[in-house]
């Protein structure tokens, strides 16, 4: 793994920790300043904006719903000062198969893009009895 994806994997561990901690100033950190942010929630609409991005943050993180969710299978891709990540989002035995957009702003790393949508492929730890059981929403 090279240097530049090891840093934007712990971007990316950044975001999911401010996530399943319900942390609003974490996750106010690692979205970027300067940068057009947007966001796609499962099922909603994109969102446009770092203020309507993290009001929408805001109302999901202090839902209380958020604990026990974790990050796996994520997979770092760096091209300059633009970088991507894939991944699970899984809270339960739900999943959302996820992507995470990253800039670098003034020598960090920064969200400005989210989205996340059901997947039908599922991890076997967390595929349960009933691997065909529709995903859980997660946020």
């Amino acid at each position: 793994m090279s240097a530049p994806e090891a840093e934007i994997l712990f971007a990316n561990e950044a975001y999911y920790t401010a996530f399943a901690s319900g942390d609003v100033d974490a996750m106010d950190a690692i979205w970027a300043q300067s940068t057009p942010v947007t966001c796609i929630h499962p099922g909603g609409p994109v969102l446009e904006g770092r203020d309507t991005v993290l009001e929408s943050w805001v109302e999901i993180l202090i839902s209380g719903q958020t604990e026990g969710f974790t990050c796996r299978d994520a997979k770092a891709h760096v091209v300059g000062d633009l970088a991507w990540v894939t991944c699970l989002e899984v809270l339960g035995d739900g999943a959302l198969a996820a992507t995470n957009i990253f800039v670098r702003e003034n020598g960090a790393w920064k969200v400005t893009h989210h989205q996340a949508c059901p997947t039908s492929a599922l991890p076997q730890d967390i595929a349960g009895d009933d691997a065909s059981t529709p995903p859980t929403r997660l946020h």
